[in-house]
């Protein structure tokens, strides 16, 4: 659920965008970004989760 948001899709429909796409890849593996040091997180209650749920599937509390 978390990762949905970061789902996207893409078409590739010349040699040149293909050329670039595969440039970008390798020079992301090449200069990895840094990772975050500190990762802001936060707690939710038994009964906000349920709302949350609840709410995405469409049911009435």
């Amino acid at each position: 659920m978390a990762t949905s948001s970061l789902k996207k899709s893409f078409v590739i429909s010349s040699k040149k965008e293909a050329n670039a796409f595969v440039k970008m890849f390798s020079d992301s593996l090449k200069n990895p970004p840094k990772p975050l040091n500190e990762v802001e997180c936060s707690t939710i209650s038994h009964e906000q989760m349920t709302k949350i749920i609840n709410a995405k599937l469409g049911k009435k509390e």
